[in-house]
């Protein structure tokens, strides 16, 4: 509902528990019809009708907000002081008095995580309804969208007051648009052409729950945005076009550079999601590589490295953004058009911005409006299931140095060393999710992944919703597949491709930029292996027994993994095909992995470490972490590693992604430029937690240059 409308939230929710439907957001004239296109807007809609001369034409854009209407982290039971459409809103308001014409959309996975699901039964989903609190012009839906039963997706984009646009949605049946493509504003006489899309790779991400895009196919990107564009060229002859599109920079098979590349004549900016980065680039005609024209850290536009962007070179390039994830950051374009003599518009140049809302108040009238979402989610979250039973990870904190937990800094949480204990040895907790994936489905073997630094259980804690949550965040279903040894050996060498190789003298491991940490799967059950990362990737794996056999690569297994796993790398890495899935979860009574740990916990009254299935075999090693591994050596033999795990000295983040802290250089006893020193550190104790945390934060960092 629109900021200046008068409906009380709670009324909302009060009808939605009731079964009954919101009548604000119930569009009887815009119904999805197979083989029809759903079209909430008309093709044009006029934002200004004004005579003048020379303007400003301002874009603004959230993406991958994830559920987090307020500034909060229901995983964790915290405030997250830099997310929040509530943030936003504050940041809308200085804008809107700098221009009333402001166009904002959403670029898409926003009605996912961080307890959305808890209202997927409402007629409109709150994330919905906030975004049409806030005015937004226009939403494109990503990827997460559809992580739900299509009748979901439908609903929400059918209930949406603005326009609703995907370039590449095609009915299977007719090839006609689900969505229209493309929504034309008129400002002023001038008219913006945006163009929105989705990831192809959906029915991917998606097979094991072909329902979630039942009737549905996803074109080509490149495809499919090059008829668009040219389609709204011919008909329309737009005065600027702008790309909304939900697409990584490198994506599999088309990515941004390369829409960017090829038709870098025809956007003027592209502004993106899905990556959850915050960045400012140009992309060159034919060039699918960025170039970063910001300064701290993707934050403003340098002008110095831009230049002006204007009719005389607006096609020879493009200017990119993304603004990070979870309301992080809004996305800013302005663009200075002028008419020529012949009464066209011509672009005088072209500015872009991420604006932080690290130091923003949430906005006093959203955050009231929205007060019982808010505690309907923490209630969830503080939800106590039973008690936990001994220390889930070896001596108990998870930082792999300093044996605490994580912490908050300037870019929201982290650990220390940013390595987890769980990622480098065998434990409890990720034993707790392998466990659970083998005795549903009927595998032998599992694997799972530690998808966040702030998961682990503590001896004597309750155990609560929200450590579900935290643990496994994603609502993956479980899939049973027959592999054969030579794919899951092909399996697992991929997911150790996310450590960096071995150098002399290293006191840690280290991480391989390129893979994100939601890639990289441990492996349970009935197999046991070694990790050797003195080796090339590829050759690492050394699996000695699967089943209580030797290992045959010729030999059929039963593996357990997740959904997003199956149809992202199994299926398209022909590791297995859908053929060979025995087990799939999306029909069971309990579907998604996260749910199957609360169902376990629930029915236990808790949990315990002396379980026989938790009571970890350890089945697998890093070679360099064993009791006689260089890694292992190096500490014993080094003061370096005494003053890192009494933080004396700090470790070097990656600054090519500061958005997601982790290490892509070790600690390391020969190299004094893999390590700072923590200014906040003193000798004699007396230095707080808190100021030693701080001292190694990327603020601190001497590789911070911002």
């Amino acid at each position: 509902m629109s900021k200046f409308k008068i409906l009380s939230l709670s009324l909302a929710v009060s009808i939605a528990l009731f079964g009954c439907n919101d009548d604000e957001h119930h569009h009887d004239d815009n119904k999805v019809i197979d083989g029809q296109t759903l079209t909430n807007t008309p093709e044009v809609v006029t934002k200004s009708d004004q005579q003048v001369s020379k303007q400003t034409i301002t874009l603004a854009a959230t993406s991958d907000l994830h559920g987090r209407l307020r500034g909060y982290d229901y995983a964790i039971d915290a405030e997250d002081k830099h997310a929040g459409l509530t943030r936003i809103a504050t940041i809308l308001e200085q804008q809107r008095l700098l221009d009333p014409n402001l166009i904002l959309f959403d670029i898409g996975d926003t009605v996912q995580g961080n307890s959305a699901q808890l209202f997927n039964d409402m007629e409109t989903h709150p994330m919905i309804d906030a975004l049409e609190y806030l005015d937004y012009d226009l939403w494109v839906p990503g990827n997460h969208e559809f992580n739900f039963d299509r009748s979901f997706v439908d609903r929400n984009l059918e209930n949406f007051d603005g326009a609703v646009i995907s370039s590449n949605i095609k009915w299977e049946s007719n090839n006609q648009n689900y969505l229209r493509g493309f929504q034309i504003f008129n400002v002023n006489g001038c008219k913006v052409a945006v163009i929105g899309l989705t990831p192809s790779y959906v029915p991917n991400w998606e097979a094991s729950a072909p329902e979630h895009f039942k009737g549905l196919k996803f074109e080509d990107e490149l495809v499919a945005t090059s008829a668009v564009v040219d389609d709204v060229i011919a008909r329309h002859k737009p005065d600027i076009i702008v790309g909304a599109l939900h697409l990584g920079r490198t994506d599999q098979g088309v990515g941004v550079y390369n829409i960017a590349a090829e038709l870098a004549d025809k956007f003027d900016v592209i502004m993106a999601g899905h990556e959850h980065a915050t960045y400012i680039e140009t992309v060159k005609k034919g060039d699918p590589n960025g170039t970063d024209i910001s300064v701290k850290s993707g934050l403003v536009e340098d002008k110095a490295k831009s230049g002006t962007y204007n009719e005389s070179n607006r096609h020879e390039s493009v200017k990119i953004i993304e603004p990070g994830k979870w309301g992080s950051d809004l996305a800013m374009a302005k663009i200075n058009v002028e008419k020529d003599a012949s009464g066209k518009w011509k672009i005088i140049d072209t500015t872009l911005s991420n604006l932080d809302t690290k130091e923003i108040a949430e906005d006093q009238n959203m955050v009231d409006e929205y007060q019982d979402i808010h505690d309907r989610s923490v209630d969830d979250a503080r939800e106590t299931l039973g008690k936990v039973d001994g220390d889930f990870v070896n001596d108990g904190g998870a930082d792999e140095a300093t044996n605490d937990d994580y912490f908050v800094d300037d870019l929201g949480t982290r650990l220390y060393s940013t390595i987890h204990k769980a990622k480098v040895q065998d434990s409890a907790l990720i034993d707790l999710i392998q466990f659970i994936e083998r005795e549903k489905s009927g595998a032998t073997i599992s694997a799972a992944a530690l998808f966040s630094d702030t998961s682990n259980l503590r001896d004597g804690q309750d155990y609560q919703r929200k450590d579900s949550a935290n643990l496994y965040k994603y609502d993956n279903a479980l899939i049973g597949v027959n592999i054969t040894g030579a794919n899951l050996k092909k399996y697992m060498e991929w997911s150790y491709n996310y450590f960096n190789t071995y150098k002399e003298g290293d006191l840690t491991v280290s991480f391989n930029p390129d893979v994100q940490a939601y890639n990289y799967d441990l492996f349970d059950g009935a197999i046991e292996y070694t990790v050797d990362l003195t080796k090339p990737t590829g050759e690492r794996v050394d699996i000695t027994l699967v089943d209580g056999k030797a290992f045959d690569p010729n030999a059929k297994y039963k593996l357990a993994l997740n959904s997003y796993r199956f149809g992202t790398q199994g299926v398209p890495n022909g590791w297995f095909t859908k053929d060979d899935v025995f087990y799939d979860s999306s029909d069971a009574t309990v579907p998604a992995i996260r749910d199957m740990i609360t169902a376990y916990v629930t029915e236990h009254n808790g949990i315990s470490i002396n379980d026989d299935h938790l009571n970890t075999t350890h089945n697998w090693q890093i070679k360099q972490l064993a009791p006689n591994g260089e890694i292992t050596q190096n500490r014993a033999n080094s003061d370096i590693w005494k003053q890192f795990t009494n933080q004396q000295l700090c470790i070097h983040i990656n600054p090519d992604n500061v958005k997601y802290p982790s290490i892509s250089h070790a600690l390391n006893m020969n190299d004094p430029t893999s390590y700072f020193e923590n200014k906040a550190y003193k000798a004699d104790g007396s230095a707080t937690k808190e100021a030693l945390n701080l001292g190694c934060s990327w603020t601190n960092d001497p590789n911070n240059k911002s």
